[in-house]
């Protein structure tokens, strides 16, 4: 138990918050630390336990001083002095718990003891503090709920507003009825003839677009064709281009030619010593 997470106040922290948050008036201000430590007076602890779940469950004072409806009794005469006693353990005892105190007894409300008293009440202390902390933090959410709630309210009756002038607009006056019934049925004879006048369109273009696909696939087609006889035409003349031979008369004839044409070198190039070798004539 030394472990829980509230702090421990000592005696005088204790009245001063007692005074402060639990009891008020002639009951907070009689109050003394002789009366909680370290022997601390039963009717005391009472009276401020009894306060607490006043300010925590909102219990009334008469209430611990009634039968519980759930108890059955054969003589409930006899329990009217333990009444307030026990209904008020019973509060306790599923009070302390959320306090973070789990070994809360009878006894401590018969015959307190100082130590333990100080650490019920600091723990009771604590979880007033913690529960007005969420108190705040609670009505601030109310508010801003609240504000929320009327922004919203304000918001649907805008769009409420301009539902209805928006309706307002979309309808049609009754003398205008026929008319717009006219224009309407025009409209839509115009926007049948149009969508028919372009289904007809798209299919003409349709057609002139496979047509010339098709003439296109046959040129192609006939393309592929000539240069495949092209390639073969080429192994052709390549194959005969191998297999050409010169005749031996055309061979016979150059190679006579180029006999003469060798003489003739020889011839031109020998005749000018020849002419040399004779005296030349004489002038008389």
């Amino acid at each position: 138990m030394e472990t829980l997470s509230f702090p421990r106040y000592n005696v005088t922290e204790i009245v001063v918050h007692i005074r402060n948050k639990i009891l008020t008036g002639a009951d907070g201000k009689n109050l003394s630390k002789n009366d909680l430590y370290p022997n601390p007076k039963p009717e005391v602890l009472h009276a401020i336990y009894m306060r607490a779940l006043q300010i925590v469950y909102g219990i009334r004072p008469e209430h611990f001083y009634m039968m519980p409806v759930n108890v059955e009794v054969m003589y409930p005469q006899l329990m009217e002095g333990f009444l307030p006693i026990t209904n008020l353990y019973s509060h306790l005892a599923s009070f302390m718990p959320i306090c973070r105190v789990n070994d809360f007894e009878f006894s401590d409300l018969l015959y307190p003891k100082g130590k333990r008293t100080m650490r019920f009440l600091s723990a009771i202390i604590n979880f007033i503090h913690f529960r007005e902390a969420c108190q705040e933090t609670y009505a601030e959410f109310l508010l801003e709920n609240k504000s929320s709630a009327d922004k919203m309210q304000q918001l649907r009756s805008v769009h409420q507003e301009a539902s209805m002038k928006l309706e307002k607009l979309e309808s049609v006056p009754v003398e205008e009825q026929e008319e717009f019934r006219q224009l309407m049925d025009d409209i839509q004879e115009l926007q049948h003839l149009l969508n028919h006048e372009f289904r007809q369109k798209t299919s003409v273009l349709q057609e002139g677009i496979a047509q010339k696909k098709s003439a296109i696939s046959e040129k192609t087609k006939r393309l592929n064709e000539l240069k495949l006889s092209l390639a073969s035409l080429k192994e052709v003349q390549d194959s005969l281009k191998s297999k050409v031979v010169d005749s031996p008369e055309k061979v016979k004839n150059l190679k006579e030619k180029m006999k003469d044409t060798v003489q003739k070198l020889q011839s031109s190039r020998v005749s000018p010593w020849v002419v040399c070798c004779f005296p030349c004539p004489v002038s008389r």
